[in-house]
């Protein structure tokens, strides 16, 4: 009897103990923010994204590159709109929110670097409102401004500094996720300049191997002659060289190539899944390979033996036919490719 009644009493305080970490998990909007709330929110959000999304793709001068960015933060609009409806507990969308951040954070660096239409940039803005109001509702770092604000306009005085001497000058890579070349100078002081595509400048601050751009946060390693640039909050990571090569980066000699078979080396050209545009890919012996993507800048990657890796990406390669497949480790996608 007194053992049911310890149990008893142990399973109540674990009950308790659980209803108070949920409560504390959805931090101080907990008890402000009811769902119905929250879902105006993203009702709002949904609605704003939707008409930049569509005035984005009807505005001239556009490349298929941009389209691709703006076109990945509506779907995961679309994502986090489906999960919502099917769960009453509002913060367990916070995992869809960071990802909307992460898209919403590449569409705020093409608006803040490149000049568009008044009328889409007026759209960007009230959309970015919209962002960052989720945003504080789940607790995550909100989307910079424009120019001027931190994040693009000024280096932040007294912010940077201790830089290491590995780390110094110029540095070249690609964004894996969008393709776009990327130039970053540092300064012994701290102060760094980094230019996208080659647009206007933005600016962050580098103290020690803490590189702050705005409220995005990563931490510096060397990488041979190189740095790499690692997301605190995500684990994603870009490589740097300090050779610059048909606008993006060619890895360093020796650095995981070689051995590659004979039915593997030449040119290839795929379908990209995403955009249906043409992938290019030019594999050499000594594992040096070649990616253009929808006719834009070339990136480089690299193979040792049947193992492509792409930045944070790594594929098997087999042969099919004339041709070849590379399929994705991590999730069993993969694209046929032929001479």
């Amino acid at each position: 009897m007194i053992k049911r009644k310890v149990l008893s009493l142990l399973a109540v305080s674990i009950c308790i103990a659980a209803a108070a970490s949920a409560v504390l998990a959805q931090g101080r909007y907990a008890n402000v923010y009811s769902r119905s709330d929250v879902d105006n929110f993203v009702r709002s959000l949904e609605d704003s994204s939707d008409v930049f999304s569509r005035e984005f793709n009807n505005a001239g001068g556009t490349t298929t590159s941009e389209r691709r960015i703006v076109s990945r933060f509506e779907n995961a609009v679309d994502r986090l709109r489906n999960r919502f409806n099917s769960n009453n507990n509002w913060w367990a969308s916070r995992n869809d929110v960071q990802g909307i951040m992460t898209e919403a954070r590449q569409v705020n660096i093409l608006m803040n670097n490149e000049r568009f239409a008044r009328r889409l940039e007026m759209q960007w803005r009230n959309l970015r409102r919209d962002v960052n109001k989720l945003a504080d509702t789940y607790e995550l770092p909100e989307l910079a401004g424009g120019r001027g604000d931190g994040s693009g306009g000024y280096f932040p005085p007294g912010r940077g500094g201790n830089v290491p001497n590995w780390a110094r000058g110029t540095f070249y890579g690609n964004d894996p996720r969008t393709g776009d070349s990327l130039t970053m100078t540092i300064d012994g002081n701290g102060s760094v300049v980094i230019s996208v595509n080659g647009a206007a400048p933005v600016y962050a601050s580098l103290n020690g191997t803490t590189l702050t751009n705005g409220p995005y946060v990563s931490r510096l390693s060397r990488r041979n002659n190189g740095i790499r640039t690692t997301d605190v909050n995500y684990g994603n990571y870009i490589d740097y060289s300090r050779s610059q090569v048909g606008g993006g980066i060619r890895p360093e000699p020796g650095f995981g190539q070689g051995d590659v078979p004979s039915w593997a080396v030449g040119t290839f050209y795929g379908t990209n899944p995403q955009t249906g545009g043409t992938i290019s890919l030019t594999i050499q012996r000594n594992g040096s390979v070649t990616i253009v993507m929808d006719g834009a800048s070339a990136t480089y990657a690299s193979m040792n033996g049947t193992t492509l890796t792409n930045g944070p990406y790594v594929s098997r390669v087999t042969r099919i036919n004339n041709g070849i497949r590379t399929t994705d480790v991590s999730n069993g996608n993969y694209i046929d490719y032929r001479r």
